[in-house]
């Protein structure tokens, strides 16, 4: 009987029998997989001892993060950096001068400042017999063809202010230098006490130190460059650079920077794998994460440095790094960014790091010089790096990294774990994918709901810890529940964790290809569960589970830094990563809570099915309470929350914007607009302002920054003609048909005038050739089909003319005409009195006529029929359906008066010659397709109109100084608000 009992009883493995249930270990070829065996859960317990471990993690590196060194006061001793020194320089810059823009009376107080601070540094190294110390201000012009947002753009720029310090070892005056760079001006808004005084400070101070302390030995000539344009898209780095006769004997640079006054400081972008490997190992607070490179690289946040100035991948040619403050970057920007600001200690961090890794770049260099090698190859061009708990900073190169990181792929699928069967490997390295796309998807469709259903907008801007209580819980639903797939099949732990290792390894070798830096971070997820499988001979244990996370310590680390300082500061900076269209106003939610989820994963790596696998019993309650703790959060954080307080304000852009017409009338404007998901309708309700109408180029004077914002447009004062007597006007000063750059272009010679200095855009629509602002055209725009160049100019005081020339192609016939600027017509019969006008316009036909039927016969240009056509038309509608009024009359005498003396003047607007309205229609007739320019013809003079294409030449100057108008609209605006306020321009020129 006990033996027909036993019998009864018995597992058929080769059927599939597993506790009373069939399943099918066969596949299609006949081969068996894996046979399904019982998973056994380690329990919840197990699970509270993941979660804690690495929330203990988390923590820590948190208190990294905001840990700073002491800061040593004016008193210490003068061989050491104090940071109390510096900031005695930050708060003259950003306290005493404060707001300092291009074209403004403060810029060039500052650059005085700066020049008198350097001269008290040459008379300190008097006693120096061994440094050779030199300060000078230069004065640079020029321009750069640039890429920006995916778009192409002339940067241009005039009589822009830069303080070089030198600081030369006697000894070495012939190794190449090392340069040092901050700028001194701020943005619009703002005193920039962080962005960018802090570093300046840092650099005056270090300098000092390098004078005071005769311990420290440079191996070669150090150039500190304090530029005096780089919120204008670094224009006076771009000027050293082109035209400093120092810049062909730099070796290397260091470029500092700020985004927040909380620091720290940061290293996130490198060129020169040498560089990043001495600023490892010189740096007593070494902290670098090549997250920030990657995005940078691929312009995924519209932000932009020095850096790309200096380095040679990009429009310099040296190698070097690129050091920011990175948190609290809310203030950055806006009022806020004042020195009480600036977390204590964060400047200490910086100088200690700085007066150490300037003479380690100046060894490297030397010891370069010495052996006949280059400063960087394109071999061995790039780097990764990290650091760890703010510790230890670590850092190879990429063609180490190339190999290392696809190591495990080939090792994972030739040598699988003990136990484990590629198939299985295979299907859970799918499943992987889909707790990616989950851990992603989760998040974002809870930040996306609430922001739809609440009608309020990145709720989590000012309170970050509540943007981690609405997001993560969800993401580590949407990571887990694919796993619970794997559990009810049968699935071991150890299959799942080689599946996760797979998954990494291959999403390792993918970004290496495409050459992303946080590759690493995917190796050591896979090097990490490679090894916690072959450690331990039973994986589902107690033991398994300790061997495995204490695997997970080195790439749990290693990544959390660089997401956490990712998060925090993407979460401050969406404030100015642009507004979306109005159905999508709920999208930058939803996308941090796909970054979130991102950060989650990546974060949790192999530990997430040994997460699934601890809460097997507790699952679905665990599921349930994750998403209610998101739910709760949501809901809360929507009737609680404020979005933004005077602390973490909102920013608004304004302008107060005067449109000038061909005929001169100005249409005076408040142009509001905001950058952000929050609509600008929220700031100025309740205000009393009349809607105006919009032509979409409010915010060119922006390019190429314009289309992310979006706003509204009201009524405004008119200009104060005070501080502008005139608008700015673009003035053709001759044409020369010999001087173009090819055969078949003239070279129109233009030149912009404006009231007082300012920066803006200038836009030329047609068919260009060449222009004067660079060698080079950018890439065109359409605009309504036809090419459209644009170019950023930036000038300080005495750039109120801007002389330019256009190379544009020529037709094949000239029209001899009298300059007459037509005034808009109206419907009516002519009046007596304008019988003038009439006979004008009458002879102005025969005239045309005569010349298009002789080049037609003579030189059988048949272009000609189609103006000939064109022009009978519109002479014919003018003398039928127009009246001209008393303007027209009175340019008309002026005109032919000029004419017959020779002196007919310059042309102020060439395009009122050409705007003609047709009101009985309501069309436009716009001859704007005829040149105007002046030739000499003996002693008579002459406008011709030549046939073509049509250029035109638009622009939207910005001035930085408030009107009145602009104060009495800052002053309706509640005190969360930031407000960079403008006085623009804009206007059309058609020749």
């Amino acid at each position: 009987m006990a033996s027909k009992v036993v019998t009864e009883q018995r597992v058929e493995t080769s059927a599939g029998v597993v506790n009373g249930h069939m399943h099918d270990t066969r596949h299609a070829g006949g081969k068996f997989a894996e046979p399904p065996r019982p998973v056994r859960s380690l329990g919840a317990s197990y699970a509270v001892r993941i979660g804690g471990m690495f929330g203990m993690m988390f923590a820590l590196i948190i208190w990294r993060i905001y840990w700073t060194p002491t800061p040593l006061p004016i008193s210490s001793a003068p061989t050491l950096f104090s940071e109390d020194r510096a900031l005695r320089h930050v708060n003259k810059l950003a306290g005493e001068i404060g707001e300092r823009q291009v074209s403004t009376p403060a810029l060039d107080l500052s650059a005085h400042f700066l020049l008198q601070t350097g001269q008290h540094l040459v008379q300190q190294a008097e006693g120096r017999d061994d440094l050779l110390v030199q300060v000078r201000q230069e004065q640079v012009s020029g321009g750069v063809l640039m890429a920006l947002l995916g778009l192409e753009l002339a940067n241009i720029y005039q009589n822009l202010s830069n303080i070089v310090l030198t600081i030369t070892p006697r000894a070495h005056q012939t190794v190449p230098a090392v340069l040092v760079n901050a700028h001194f001006d701020s943005a619009i808004g703002s005193p920039g006490a962080s962005d960018c005084a802090s570093p300046v400070g840092v650099m005056l101070e270090a300098a000092r130190v390098f004078i005071a302390n005769p311990d420290i030995k440079l191996a070669g000539p150090i150039i500190f460059l304090f530029n005096g344009a780089e919120e204008t898209l670094s224009q006076a780095a771009h000027g050293f650079m082109a035209h400093d006769r120092q810049s062909g004997e730099l070796g290397a640079f260091i470029n500092l920077e700020s985004t927040g006054p909380g620091g720290p400081d940061i290293l996130f972008q490198a060129s020169g794998s040498w560089t990043t490997e001495v600023y490892a190992k010189a740096a007593p607070h070494a902290r670098g994460q090549v997250f920030g490179q990657d995005l940078m690289d691929a312009q995924i946040i519209p932000a932009d440095t020095d850096y790309r100035m200096f380095s040679y991948k990009y429009y310099g040619s040296l190698p070097g790094v690129d050091i920011a403050f990175l948190l609290d970057s809310s203030a950055y920007h806006t009022h806020n960014d004042s020195p009480q600001r600036i977390r204590p200690g964060t400047v200490q961090a910086m100088g200690d790091n700085i007066v150490a890794v300037i003479p380690a770049f100046a060894q490297y260099l030397s010891e370069a010089a010495a052996n006949n090698l280059p400063p960087a190859s394109p071999a061995t061009s790039d780097s990764v790096y990290f650091d760890i708990f703010g510790l230890w900073m670590i850092s190879y190169r990429a063609s180490t990294a190339k190999w290392l990181h696809s190591s495990v792929l080939p090792l994972v699928l030739l040598a699988p774990p003990p136990g484990v069967q590629r198939g299985p490997m295979a299907r859970m390295a799918g499943i992987c994918v889909l707790s990616m796309l989950c851990c992603l998807a989760a998040p974002a469709a809870v930040g996306g709901l609430r922001a739809f259903i609440s009608g309020q907008q990145l709720v989590w801007f000012s309170n970050h810890l509540a943007g981690a209580f609405i997001y993560m819980p969800a993401a580590l639903v949407g990571g887990l529940l694919p796993f619970r797939l794997a559990h009810r099949r049968g699935v071991s732990i150890a299959t799942q964790v080689a599946g996760s290792c797979l998954f990494n390894a291959i999403l390792a070798v993918i970004l290496t290809v495409v050459g992303g830096k946080v590759a690493y971070s995917h190796f050591s997820w896979a090097a990490a569960a490679y090894i916690s499988l072959w450690i331990v001979p039973k994986v589902d244990s107690p033991t398994g589970l300790s061997a495995a996370l204490a695997c997970a310590i080195v790439p749990a680390t290693s990544v959390l830094t660089g997401i956490l300082l990712l998060a925090t500061h993407l979460m401050e900076k969406m404030s100015m990563t642009g507004a979306p269209p109005g159905p999508l106003v709920w999208g930058p939610d939803a996308i941090m809570g796909a970054l979130f989820g991102a950060g989650t994963f990546v974060y949790a790596g192999y530990i997430m099915p040994w997460l699934a696998h601890c809460l097997k019993r507790p699952f679905k309650w665990t599921m349930r309470a994750l998403m209610l703790i998101s739910v709760i959060s949501a809901v809360t954080a929507s009737l609680t929350l404020d979005t933004y307080t005077p602390q973490t304000p909102k920013r608004l852009f304004l302008q107060h914007l005067i449109r000038v017409a061909n005929n001169g009338e100005q249409e005076s404007l408040y142009a509001a607009a905001s950058s952000d998901a929050t609509p600008v309708d929220v700031v100025l309700k309740g205000m009393n302002l009349t809607p105006a109408q919009q032509d979409g180029r409010e915010w060119l004077a922006m390019y190429p920054m314009h289309d992310m914002i979006r706003g509204r447009v009201f009524a405004a004062p008119p200009a104060d003609r005070e501080l502008f007597p005139t608008s700015p006007t673009v003035h053709l000063l001759s044409r020369d048909s010999s001087g173009g750059t090819a055969e078949g272009t003239d070279r129109l010679h233009l030149e912009l005038r404006l009231p007082r200095p300012g920066v803006g855009v200038v836009s030329v629509t047609g068919p260009l050739h060449a222009w004067a602002f660079t060698d080079q055209l950018p890439r065109p725009v359409s605009m309504r089909g036809v090419p459209q160049h644009v170019a950023r100019y930036g000038g300080n005081v005495g750039t109120e003319t801007w002389p330019f020339w256009l190379d544009v192609r020529v037709s094949s016939f000239f029209l001899i005409m009298v300059l007459c600027t037509i005034s808009k017509f109206q419907k009516g019969c002519l009046k007596p009195q304008d019988w003038i006008a009439h006979l004008y316009l009458l002879s102005t036909c025969i005239v045309v006529l005569s010349v298009i039927l002789w080049r037609i016969v003579v030189a059988r240009s048949w272009r000609a029929v189609r103006w000939t056509c064109a022009w009978v038309h519109a002479c014919m509608r003018l003398s039928v359906y127009g009246s001209c009024k008393s303007a027209l009359l009175e340019h008309a005498r002026m005109d032919v008066s000029h004419l017959l003396r020779g002196n007919s003047p310059a042309l102020q607007c060439p395009a009122q010659l050409c705007a003609v309205s047709l009101p009985w229609d309501n069309r436009s007739c716009i001859l704007s397709s005829m040149d105007v320019i002046l030739l000499r013809c003996g002693c008579a003079s002459a406008l011709c109109m030549q046939g073509g294409e049509a250029v035109t030449v638009s622009i939207a100057a910005s001035f930085l100084t408030k009107t009145a108008a602009v104060e009495s609209f800052t002053q309706q605006m509640p005190n969360w608000i930031a407000n960079s306020a403008t006085t623009t321009f804009q206007s059309s020129w058609t020749f």
